[in-house]
């Protein structure tokens, strides 16, 4: 998998990674050749997870871009993943008690 070593420190992805990885991507290539699965250009370099996750099924892996188009995906992702952890830390707002509905 092509990009930049220090996008994987401290991730335990790799190791999460199915034993016949290589075998998945090849597939994935040989089915989708290299076009992009998010600009649609040729020349994508690394196999993405469409739906983030542990889901290594076929359906679920497509041909993208390191740089821009899986970093922007990712990056995205992450902060929809840190929103949605902070909204459930959350408790509703109770009305101010001099104000009454």
């Amino acid at each position: 998998m092509a990009g930049t070593p220090g996008a994987w420190v401290g991730s335990n992805r790799r190791n999460r990674l199915p034993t016949d990885w290589a075998a998945r991507c090849a597939a994935v290539y040989a089915r989708d050749g290299h076009t992009c699965h998010v600009c649609g250009r040729d020349g994508a370099d690394q196999i993405d997870h469409i739906r983030p996750g542990d889901d290594h099924s076929l359906t679920n892996l497509a041909p993208i871009h390191d740089d821009p188009c899986h970093r922007a995906k990712s990056s995205r992702e992450g902060i929809r993943a840190a929103a949605a952890r902070r909204a459930l830390g959350r408790h509703p707002e109770e009305p101010h008690p001099g104000i009454r509905s």
